[in-house]
């Protein structure tokens, strides 16, 4: 650990975010789904929390998550698909 030389480091692990890069999924997110997702600058603002907490303290992790959990069982299948040869 470098915390004896003022290194702190926080792990982020955010759920949806609704960012263009959604664009590129199998099955990209509709209108709806994109409503109910985080935004970019939700998890900026706690990556902003992490880094102007005092030096006495350090967030090791934070979990977030979408307030509405969407069904993500048929972007899964979906996406499992990619790559498989045609069936016929």
């Amino acid at each position: 650990m470098l915390r004896d030389k003022g290194i702190r480091a926080t792990t982020v692990m955010p759920g949806e975010v609704d960012t263009p890069i959604l664009g590129n999924r199998p099955l990209p997110p509709d209108a709806a789904a994109r409503a109910t997702m985080m935004q970019a600058d939700d998890v900026a603002r706690a990556i902003l929390l992490c880094v102007t907490l005092p030096d006495r303290m350090v967030i090791e992790e934070i979990v977030m998550s979408p307030t509405i959990a969407r069904d993500m069982s048929r972007d899964i299948e979906v996406a499992r698909r990619v790559g498989e040869p045609e069936r016929g």
